[in-house]
């Protein structure tokens, strides 16, 4: 798969979490009676500041023009559309109710008002009844479609299961998404996309780091495996693989060495071949560094 096209599904679902966040604390704020214009605006607006309005673009740059898209993705793009324009509604009747009403209540008591004054006030008295009507409505409706979106987003990660970043960014924004789909929800997905849940999580994320050369965190993360399960040699191995070159990086050359024998004695195992070349290559590397310091 193109790189740049896995990027882009990580970070369709990253702002899909802000997203959420921003449209929870907007719901939170209404329950409390606080939530304010530029409350809403954060959430959307038509400057492309807002996450709503990002997660839009973010849709229609992956999906409209794209060859080869699930309907599952085409579905999750319509959705994201819609509680756009459902929210820019709200955000049109909130501003009236906000900066609008008051100037009303100023006006509606005024003992100078001519008769053509108060039919204006009156057509405004209407107009305000409507706002908080389409208001109220608009609201249920964005916590409809934001209810939609959560369980459209839970299919699109099921879909870039095999996407290299998915993992370790999963692991990365595991509070967001459990805060989401709850503790439950969250360990279900993972059985879903994995045999071992979890455990098969860390491995993958483990991986992706080490493609990355972040060998420090995925020694962290293999560490992490092997106590749950010491008789993981994928992960044992991949530990001593990680930990190899985390001391080459370091300097620590007779570590260095040292994992990387333990590693290549270890029963050969399938899919290793190319990380038992690169501690091969690795060794090869040590003994001629090490030849030099003794010489120099």
């Amino acid at each position: 798969m193109n790189l740049n096209i896995e990027k882009k599904q990580i970070d369709l679902i990253n702002e899909f979490i802000s997203v959420h966040r921003t449209c929870s604390h907007c719901l939170d704020l209404h329950k409390r009676g606080e939530l304010t214009f530029a409350d809403v605006e954060e959430l959307v607006d038509d400057k492309g500041k807002s996450s709503l309005f990002r997660l839009k673009q973010m849709c229609h740059e992956l999906f409209r023009n794209a060859v080869e898209v699930s309907y599952k993705e085409k579905f999750y793009d319509i959705t994201v559309g819609y509680i756009f324009h459902e929210a820019m509604k709200l955000r049109e009747c909130i501003y009236q109710l906000e900066y609008y009403k008051p100037h009303y209540n100023m006006l509606v008591s005024s003992p100078d008002l001519t008769p053509a004054e108060k039919k204006v006030i009156h057509e405004f008295d209407v107009l305000i009844v409507k706002a908080k009507k389409r208001f109220n409505e608009g609201l249920k409706e964005v916590r409809t479609l934001l209810g939609d979106m959560v369980g459209q987003v839970r299919d699109l990660i099921k879909i870039y299961r095999d996407n290299y970043l998915l993992s370790r960014f999963m692991l990365e924004n595991e509070r967001s998404l459990i805060t989401i789909y709850g503790k439950t929800g969250y360990r279900g997905l993972l059985h879903e996309m994995y045999d071992d849940g979890r455990t098969t999580l860390i491995l993958k994320a483990a991986v992706s780091y080490l493609e990355s050369e972040y060998f420090q965190i995925a020694r962290g993360l293999l560490q992490k495996i092997i106590r749950l399960d010491r008789s993981n040699g994928t992960a044992k191995f991949l530990f001593l693989y990680a930990s190899a070159y985390n001391c080459y990086l370091r300097n620590r050359w007779s570590m260095a060495r040292i994992f990387a024998h333990e590693a290549l004695a270890m029963p050969p195992d399938k899919g290793m071949e190319t990380y038992a070349a690169a501690l091969r290559d690795l060794l090869a590397r040590l003994a001629r560094e090490m030849d030099k310091s003794h010489t120099a």
